[in-house]
């Protein structure tokens, strides 16, 4: 996805009722992305403030031929926190509505108070990873972990690449971009921990989706630099999964955190 085309899904219009319309990034595809939902929920709830943090659930995968919809509350504003209530949803065949999220967003004036970090990413040079298409990420990765997503030899449930946009200058995609990024690699981490699956199986073999996705912004980062995400598929039972990300500056800054539940089970 080119700089363009990610701008076009944060393009918001409205029908003639009035509502507020998600375009999908994917019409002829099978379902919606989640990680297109979150970045479009992030656009339309900043205004004046960043987005800090958001928690969305998935209760249903979105339709893409059919439009979707957002009622967006502005539950709160204060004088440094503010906080709005999301639903995103399509309408029945026979009247009512499908809702595909729903989901609450904590907007933020930053303050120039303290600054403390528990650990730093190990710093490394990202030109030494190896380059890898990664075809959710807008922009050029690196694989840093000895194995990929696609492998199906049993490995440890962790993934670490390097991403930067380079033609991603404006600083307001930043937060959209990486959590349209974030919603993707948990499931095929934990998969890499399962004998003869991978990612690759998603759908055909596996029934997989998003539960719920949750997201914090630390601070400011720029997309055109070089950002490492590390990811950890943290535990895989009873058909639910359940993994977190981190992601650091190249000098090792933890700029944004995230953590995901997941449906991973065989086709019944």
């Amino acid at each position: 996805m080119n700089l363009q085309q990610f701008r076009a899904i944060l393009d918001l219009g409205s029908d003639a009722e009035g509502r507020t319309m998600l375009p999908a990034a994917e019409p002829a595809g099978q379902r919606i992305f989640g990680g297109q939902i979150l970045a479009q929920l992030i656009a339309a709830a900043e205004s004046g403030r960043t987005v800090k943090s958001l928690q969305v659930a998935f209760p249903r995968s979105g339709r893409p031929r059919q439009p979707l919809y957002l009622d967006l509350e502005k539950t709160h504003d204060g004088r440094s926190l503010g906080m709005r209530q999301v639903v995103a949803y399509q309408d029945q065949p026979l009247g009512g509505r499908r809702i595909v999220a729903v989901g609450s967003i904590v907007l933020d004036r930053a303050d120039g108070e303290y600054d403390y970090q528990f650990d730093a990413a190990a710093t490394s040079d990202p030109l030494t990873a190896k380059p890898i298409d990664f075809a959710v990420v807008p922009g050029e990765s690196r694989l840093i972990s000895d194995i990929g997503l696609d492998d199906v030899s049993a490995a440890s449930a962790e993934l670490s690449f390097w991403m930067r946009c380079p033609d991603f200058t404006d600083p307001t995609l930043a937060r959209p971009v990486l959590a349209y990024v974030s919603d993707w690699p948990v499931i095929g981490t934990l998969l890499k921990a399962v004998p003869g699956l991978s990612q690759e199986d998603a759908h055909v073999r596996l029934q997989t989706g998003v539960v719920s996705h949750s997201m914090w912004f630390h601070r400011q980062f720029d997309l055109s630099g070089w950002l490492r995400v590390e990811v950890r598929g943290q535990r895989l039972a009873g058909g639910r999964g359940f993994g977190t990300g981190a992601v650091y500056t190249q000098a090792g800054s933890l700029v944004a955190s995230f953590a995901q539940e997941s449906v991973i089970r065989s086709f019944r």
